[in-house]
């Protein structure tokens, strides 16, 4: 069986007689430092006493008129200040981060999120606990998931996908494909809803393959007996409905993508099926959550209904 070295030179020892050393030797007063630790004058001697016969040295000189410390107690002192103030400061930032004063949560975001919902809720939770840092990075859903799994980000804020496996996942709300049409002058921008048969009539733009959305497009196509062929493929939804606007084709897009887009010269359809990518909340499976992490969550929880709501406002 594997041995602990230091468990076996340290068994012995009692953290409080350590403490009760450190408080005489700083002080050199076996008197002022029975105060300080809340203890009568004989039960301090006696813990003293105990680390003595403990360590099997003496760690200090006692007189009637001083304290002082011995070589041994010298060398014990050098060592164990730095490592208790150390403790100190470490129990003292876990406390506050038990009482969220204090705390980071590491999140991985999708970009279309990063850009439009995510800062309203981090400003809504800073609001509440404004010691607490929100770190975002923005990446697609495949690195998202290696970032959580490699414990780089302590979670990630995307839609559900087939690739989640050994992930959590809380969902928040549902994020509704549009059609995106050309403004003017286009056969379809009297509609008010089209299906993917509609659109298979005219180019497609849509994001290329490896993108969760378009997957989930092509199976919502192929349900219709159409195979997708798309003339552009783009990862950015700027670009694609910069495309769009132009003229030069039709895409399907979530509604959380197009906000804060230039849509002026685009018009936004229902299309049908009525389809949606779910929106939550990605963790590693039986990892245990800081305080910090888990007020995050429940703060995105508690608004996962207005965010809906909003949403469907902002992008109409």
């Amino acid at each position: 069986m594997k041995q602990l070295p230091w468990f076996q030179a340290l068994h012995p020892l009692n953290l409080n007689h350590l403490l009760t050393f450190m408080a005489v030797a700083e002080v050199r007063s076996f008197r002022t430092a029975a105060g300080l630790v809340h203890l009568s004058q004989s039960a301090l001697s006696v813990q003293v006493k105990q680390l003595e016969d403990a360590l099997g040295v003496a760690v200090l000189h006692r007189t009637t008129r001083s304290v002082t410390l011995t070589r041994e107690g010298e060398r014990l002192y050098a060592v164990i200040k730095p490592l208790v103030n150390e403790v100190a400061q470490v129990a003292s930032e876990l406390k506050g981060e038990a009482a969220l004063q204090r705390g980071v949560v590491r999140v991985a975001v999708l970009p279309s999120l990063a850009s439009t919902l995510l800062p309203q809720v981090i400003r809504g939770f800073n609001a509440l606990h404004p010691g607490i840092d929100i770190r975002m990075q923005d990446v697609d859903s495949r690195r998202a998931l290696e970032l959580v799994r490699d414990g780089e980000v302590d979670i990630s804020l995307m839609s559900r996908n087939m690739r989640l496996l050994d992930m959590a996942f809380e969902p928040l709300f549902q994020d509704d494909f549009l059609a995106v049409v050309p403004a003017a002058g286009h056969p379809l921008s009297a509609r008010s809803r089209v299906r993917a048969r509609d659109l298979a009539a005219f180019p497609l733009l849509l994001n290329p393959r490896g993108v969760d959305l378009r997957e989930a497009l092509e199976r919502i196509f192929e349900a219709d007996g159409i195979q997708v062929q798309p003339t552009q493929e783009l990862t950015g939804t700027h670009a694609l409905v910069s495309l769009v606007g132009l003229g030069l084709g039709v895409s399907v897009q979530p509604r959380i993508s197009l906000y804060g887009l230039d849509l002026s010269r685009c018009r936004l359809l229902d299309f049908l099926p009525r389809s949606s990518r779910e929106i939550g909340v990605v963790t590693l499976r039986h990892r245990s959550a800081s305080p910090a992490i888990a007020a995050f969550r429940g703060f995105m929880a508690s608004r996962a209904t207005e965010l809906g709501l909003l949403l469907q406002k902002v992008v109409a």
